[in-house]
């Protein structure tokens, strides 16, 4: 017969053992690695230009989480080390607190066509993501298609002036996203011009990135420096191709934010009558696609304000924009062959003060008295009558 002390001992150890399992099973399960997917995007851009280089893609998501890596396609010419392109075709990590940095190291191109890369990314059991790097040949090096995309302005000769075409993958294929003309006196673009489709407009990303960055294509000492801060003053980061045009992809909208497409812009006009311009032109998009110049004018340098880093900055004076299309909207026709009856176009000349109400007529022009102002030549390919037509009822502005 079991005495009642033993009886009592035996019970507590075996409580105490149960306990201790309870535990051990509990932090077992709270030090097991997490499962859960994250996020990756391009830091930049998934083009790059023809010289060697790197580029980054940002991990994120629940610390401790295990990421892989693997070069698909391209690893001739890509690596994710610096210094050995022959084996460094995979990588892994844990993510951790703070930023998480993926670099993608890649070869100078000689070639006389771009090329292209592919690589995987998966966190812990989650499906692969997969990204996609295109690298530009010596001869394309970023510039517009002058001539060819109905957009751009006809090119002016000026050493201040720097020419530059964006680019993103959408689909499996490379678009352009914007053209820019920017001035490294102004530390501006004085214009930006690109297209409106539905491809560009559906929604395809959660929010605005919000990636503010300069421009890796021009200097940075010529761009304004708002990556941190926003100018001083009363003046906002204004965008000229604006955020809401560039929806589809994170890599399109994030490029929306470069130094090189902001100007000072007053909060005033920002935040009220401009941003309802861009929300009119984007209702007149079309399936046979909606062409815009948005620019900036500096009539005279008296007005200045402070970057984000306390640098003298320019103010412009106005903004512009130019719209054209055709009538129809879904002939199928490009713009080149379009007879002058089957398009219409219309110019904005905005004030760069506050305005009370919606759009008012008084800023519709016509694209030939924007071009007597500003002294560009907009949509060259277009028959003068087009470019005198100024009716803003068709247009959906009354």
């Amino acid at each position: 017969m079991i005495s009642t002390s033993k009886y009592y001992a035996a019970a507590i150890k075996s409580a105490l053992l149960a306990v201790l399992i309870l535990c051990t099973y509990s932090c077992s399960n709270n030090d097991s690695e997490p499962t859960g997917d994250g996020e990756a995007h391009w830091k930049i851009s998934s083009t790059v230009k023809s010289v060697s280089g790197s580029s980054a893609i940002i991990l994120s998501g629940e610390p401790g989480t295990r990421w892989y890596a693997e070069l698909t396609e391209g690893a001739e010419w890509c690596s994710f080390s610096s210094k050995d392109f022959a084996n460094a075709k995979t990588k892994n990590g844990q993510l951790a607190d703070g930023l998480n940095v993926l670099y993608v190291y890649y070869k100078a191109n000689t070639g006389k066509l771009q090329r292209h890369a592919q690589l995987t990314l998966r966190y812990a059991e989650n499906p692969e993501k997969t990204f996609d790097l295109i690298q530009l040949a010596e001869s394309e090096e970023l510039l517009p298609a002058f001539n060819i995309w109905a957009e751009l302005p006809a090119k002016v000769d000026n050493s201040n002036y720097q020419y530059v075409t964006h680019y993103g993958l959408l689909n499996n294929k490379t678009l352009r996203n914007y053209s820019i003309c920017f001035d490294k006196t102004k530390k501006a673009a004085l214009w930006v011009a690109y297209p409106i489709h539905d491809v560009y407009t559906t929604k395809n990303i959660p929010d605005r990135t919000n990636r503010w960055a300069f421009d890796p294509t021009i200097p940075i000492s010529a761009q304004a420096n708002c990556v941190e801060y926003s100018y001083k003053g009363s003046y906002d980061r204004g965008h000229q191709v604006a955020s809401a045009d560039r929806v589809c992809t994170d890599e399109m909208n994030a490029q929306t934010f470069y130094m090189s497409n902001m100007t000072p812009q007053a909060s005033s006009l920002n935040g009220a009558m401009w941003g309802t311009l861009e929300s009119r032109v984007r209702t007149n998009s079309c399936s046979d696609t909606l062409y815009v110049v948005t620019g900036a004018y500096f009539e005279n340098d008296n007005t200045t304000t402070f970057d984000g880093a306390g640098n003298l900055v320019p103010i412009p004076t106005h903004y512009f924009k130019v719209l054209l299309r055709t009538i129809n909207g879904k002939t199928g026709k490009k713009i080149e062959d379009c007879a002058p009856e089957e398009l219409k176009s219309i110019g904005f000349w905005v004030e760069h003060k506050a305005y009370s109400g919606g759009i008012p007529t008084e800023i519709c022009k016509s694209v030939k008295e924007i071009e007597t102002k500003t002294g560009f030549t907009f949509f060259p390919k277009v028959a003068a009558s087009v470019k005198e037509q100024n009716a803003p009822r068709d247009w959906g502005i009354n």
